[in-house]
Formats: C-alpha cells, structure tokens, sequence
C-alpha cells in the first residue's frame, strides 16, 4: 500500500520567505549546470521561466528586494535538497515549477518582449533552435 501523502506536493509551502531561504544555494555556474546537465529531463517550458527571471535579474531597474527573491527562485531550482527530491519520477520538479511560477508572477512587470527573446536565445545555444521554437508560439 502507498501513502498517499507523499505522492501529493503541497504548493502554499513555497512561499517569498521561503524561497529567500535558497538564495545562498544560486550560482551563475550552479544554473548553467543544471540547465545543461538536466535540462532534457527538467524541460524546456520550466527552463524558458527560469531564463526569463535569470534575465530580468540582469536588468538595472530591478530592485535588490525582487532581486534576492529570484535568486532564491533560482537557487531553489540548482539546490539538490527542496521538498521533493528531483530524482522522484512524476513529481520531481513539480516543486520547482511552483517555485519558478511563483517568482514569476511576482516579477510579470519586467518581463518584456526583450527578456522573452533573450531567454529563447539563450537556451536555443544549449537545446538548439528546433527545440526552442515551441516556445515562440506561447
């Protein structure tokens, strides 16, 4: 018999606060690693919403406050430790997405056609045109 506890994420445990948590676990090479080592099993439209707030954390308009909470975003994303392990099949990065979705959200106001782009751009380099022209049509 399974306990079905486990195999239900809940999503109100990500919060701003505790994203914050996960901000000394961001790294530039952290991200880059994941996304390259992982990204086929992570996905493309998960990582196209963590290139987006990599880029928006690139601009100089935003605050240090929305700033620390995309790290943590990121961070929770590279951490190998969060509330579901990334190795559980189905759920592995369920967490994550809520993660990178919740940040998102809080961030909607940067993200211009610019950041759109640059995201596409960037993870066309790592994924190849072909892969990333889905995400043209969204």
């Amino acid at each position: 018999m399974t306990d079905k506890k486990k195999d239900v994420f809940d999503s109100s445990q990500i919060t701003g606060k505790e994203l914050q948590k996960y901000e000394k676990n961001f790294s530039e090479e952290g991200l880059l690693h994941k996304l390259t080592q992982y990204g086929k099993s992570i996905g493309v439209e998960l990582l196209y919403k963590a290139a987006q707030l990599w880029f928006v954390m690139q601009r100089p308009d935003v605050p240090a406050a929305t700033k620390a909470l995309i790290m943590g975003a990121l961070g929770y994303l590279i951490s190998p430790l969060d509330f579901i392990p990334d190795l559980t099949p189905v759920l592995g990065y369920s967490d994550d997405l809520v993660a990178i979705t919740f940040a998102l959200i809080r961030v909607q106001g940067y993200i211009d056609e610019n950041v759109r782009r640059q995201a596409r751009n960037f993870l066309s380099k790592i994924f190849g045109q072909e892969t990333v022209q889905q995400l043209e049509n969204e």
